[in-house]
């Protein structure tokens, strides 16, 4: 039933009870396992285009595998090589093309997936649970699982940003912010009333773009329904990647939880130049546009770096070559281990993505961020609210090197920025995310006795 490596933290503890925890478990431990509880078969359904979507339920999977459960993952992105190296099973689901979808959220298109695509992933979710009949679904980034959970009587848990959610605290699109301080000081009572009309507005007109949603939650008789702004949270169960102190929510249910950032974990062999490049006596850059951004940004970010005094290390995420040739100080790599180089960097330049800001973040790293969806805007907002960051819009950063350059030295020569992240740093110690959320969907499915001991 269980791997040597796989053994539940129940066994780990007895086995550490005894012999002096130089033992491992024997069969009458695994007769024990079966006797006191069956297994989850967990179903995990990421947006297996975009990295960050597979390596946060992969976490939890890593974690849920240790306990003895069964994971099985599902999509069609090239994504899923990661969780395929980490030895788990993968099977095909329709996605939407992710050039559609992301060309519709750059242009900030309202509705950014057609109702055709809804109805196919609709389909498709609904002939993998009959397949594989899960006792509980995971997903991040699928906006069909509520509705088709609902419709095959399967929990459902999703990993969803807080900023992602119909409880966040701060709105998505700042409608108000022109407004003058001393007319309106962001302090006051009358401001906070200007951001829950903002809130309110915002998702009154995303819903309406996407009325698909409510219209399926009227046709298959949902108690609670799904709307454009609450389709990426779970039926049963939401798990927020997040800290409050970094995202604020207001009103939350007792369904939601903070678990604290899920950071891919893949340690990787370091490539042969790095102890060289490390050991020299200057700061460290860290280039990234995890793998939803533009590829045109790498070349154009060796031509305004190609002078400057510090070591530059870039990772493409697969997104597109570099074919100039490099500097002596900048190196570059489809992928290196994001925590290894995070941990050596002074500084990370990225697109804002939630995944790569928590990464350095953790590390108690100051970021500049090159937003190109609105997503990215507005997790550069609380970046540079929390005094942890700067951003460079995109149109000046493709304009001319001046914006990027005066950011990098800004940041390097101010402790405040380091310093602030480190404050960050110090709250997300204190969670540990794929335990947490691992917790949390065993005891959703303890009145099947689907928990571990």
């Amino acid at each position: 039933m269980f791997a040597r490596t796989d053994y539940p933290s129940f066994l780990l503890k007895y086995q550490s009870q005894d012999n002096g925890g130089d033992r491992a478990p024997c069969f009458y431990d695994c007769q024990l396992v079966c006797m006191l509880k069956a297994a989850m078969k967990v179903l995990c359904i990421p947006y297996t285009h975009a990295l960050s979507h597979v390596s946060r339920p992969l976490a939890v999977a890593v974690e849920l595998r240790r306990r003895g459960h069964e994971i099985v993952f599902a999509g069609e992105g090239n994504k899923l090589s990661f969780v395929q190296q980490d030895g788990f099973q993968t099977l095909p689901l329709f996605e939407p093309d992710p050039r559609v979808l992301y060309d519709n959220i750059r242009q900030r298109r309202l509705r950014f997936v057609s109702d055709a695509d809804i109805d196919l992933m609709l389909e498709a979710d609904l002939e993998l649970y009959s397949k594989t009949k899960p006792d509980l679904v995971l997903t991040d980034g699928r906006f069909t699982a509520p509705i088709s959970c609902h419709i095959a009587s399967v929990k459902h848990a999703a990993i969803v940003n807080a900023s992602s959610t119909e409880f966040r605290a701060l709105p998505y699109v700042p409608l108000f912010d022109r407004l003058p301080e001393m007319i309106l000081p962001r302090d006051s009572k009358s401001w906070k009333n200007m951001d829950r009309l903002n809130l309110y507005l915002e998702m009154l007109v995303f819903n309406q773009a996407m009325k698909t949603f409510a219209a399926l939650s009227k046709k298959y008789k949902l108690s609670r329904k799904i709307t454009a702004t609450n389709c990426l949270a779970g039926k049963d169960l939401t798990l927020l990647p997040d800290v409050p102190e970094y995202f604020p929510t207001r009103n939350l249910p007792s369904s939601y939880h903070y678990i604290g950032p899920l950071t891919l974990q893949q340690p990787r062999p370091l490539p042969a130049w790095w102890t060289a490049a490390i050991k020299q006596k200057k700061k460290i850059i860290y280039l990234t546009m995890g793998t939803t951004g533009l590829s045109a940004f790498f070349e154009r970010a060796v031509n305004y770096l190609k002078d400057i005094n510090a070591i530059v290390i870039i990772t493409t995420g697969g997104l597109a070559g570099i074919s100039m040739p490099l500097p002596d100080h900048i190196y570059a790599e489809d992928y290196l281990d994001g925590d290894a180089v995070m941990a050596a960097a002074s500084l990370v330049i990225c697109h804002g993505g939630n995944g790569t800001i928590y990464q350095a973040l953790k590390m108690g790293k100051p970021v500049i961020g090159i937003p190109t969806i609105p997503d990215q805007d507005f997790n550069m907002r609380q970046v540079v609210r929390l005094g942890a960051g700067i951003t460079v819009t995109s149109e000046s950063y493709a304009r001319d090197a001046t914006t990027l350059l005066a950011a990098i030295d800004t940041v390097l020569t101010s402790k405040e920025y380091t310093a602030n992240a480190r404050l960050l740093q110090n709250k997300i110690e204190t969670y540990n995310a794929p335990v947490a959320a691992a917790d949390l969907m065993e005891k959703l499915m303890s009145d099947k006795e689907f928990h571990h001991v």
